[in-house]
């Protein structure tokens, strides 16, 4: 493996044309990061510190997921609900480090990720038919255009949370709310006017009615809500799980699933998730509203 050295990189820059006779600038990125955490930590806990608490522990319940899912063993019928474990996790702890560094269009697009995933690991557990075309598609392009895009993979996603919730009427309600929350965080992802120009130009969570220009991170106005979001996503997708596997018959991807230390992890850590929801979340909701208001009302 080679190695690319500041001698190296200092030589080629001596040779770079030049339009100004003083040195040019560089910036240390380690440093520069670092730095910024370190900024914004202090910022985060007097600003949004129990939204980053549900953050975490969204983060967490998915890493139990992921933990508890692979110590049973990976086969057929079960890979590609792993690997969505996998991805969701990943997904929401990437969320919570973008935020932790003020990049507020990265995170709304890799949010806009974590919803297609989530509903595609719902739709895997919900059918194991649909799940194994999945994990053997020769054509995952194909596939995905005629199982999954266009709203095709809602009716499996609104089986699922009936499934889960027990309630056809809720399940109708998630869905409605997936397609309008997907719809707002498409235009982080296709790079919209409004996205860019609020990457640019940051309503601050700290100040509310002031903007950060050309800042390289700041704490966006809307990283409460979309703590909120990922945290409410997280809660429903595994009290799904929960009432699913405890039910009769339950589903391949459930079906080896017995008591033990690391299921009950994932049980102890929706638990925490769902009571912290219930006691906090008109409050949360509110206080967020009322910085996500001041500066956009149409866009997550």
């Amino acid at each position: 493996m080679i190695r690319i050295t500041r001698t190296e990189i200092s030589s080629i820059l001596q040779s770079a044309p030049k339009f100004a006779t003083r040195r040019s600038a560089r910036v240390d990125i380690d440093r520069l990061t670092t730095g910024l955490r370190a900024d914004l930590k202090a910022e985060i806990d007097k600003a949004m510190q129990p939204f980053m608490v549900l953050m975490d522990e969204a983060v967490r319940l998915f890493m139990f997921l992921e933990r508890h899912q692979f110590s049973l063993g990976l086969g057929p019928g079960v890979n590609a609900f792993a690997f969505q474990l996998s991805r969701l996790r990943s997904d929401a702890l990437s969320i919570r480090e973008l935020i932790t560094l003020g990049q507020e269009a990265a995170a709304h697009a890799l949010a806009r990720s974590f919803f297609d995933c989530i509903e595609l690991a719902m739709a895997i557990a919900e059918d194991p038919e649909f799940a194994e075309a999945y994990d053997t598609s020769e054509s995952e392009e194909e596939f995905w255009r005629k199982h999954i895009a266009f709203g095709r993979i809602y009716p499996r996603v609104e089986r699922f949370i009936s499934r889960g919730c027990g309630s056809a009427k809720e399940a109708e309600y998630q869905v409605s709310r997936h397609r309008a929350v997907k719809g707002a965080l498409s235009g982080h992802v296709h790079i919209a006017r409004w996205s860019a120009f609020r990457t640019g130009v940051v309503p601050l969570l700290s100040q509310p009615g002031v903007l950060s220009i050309g800042a390289i991170g700041a704490l966006s106005a809307h990283f409460p809500s979309l703590c909120l979001l990922i945290a409410n996503e997280a809660h429903l997708f595994s009290a799904c799980c929960i009432n699913i596997l405890t039910k009769p018959n339950p589903p391949q991807v459930f079906a080896q699933y017995r008591p033990s230390r690391k299921l009950n992890d994932v049980v102890s850590s929706t638990h925490v998730l769902q009571e912290l929801l219930e006691r906090h979340e008109k409050a949360l909701e509110q206080y967020a509203g009322r910085h996500f208001d001041s500066y956009a009302q149409d866009e997550i």
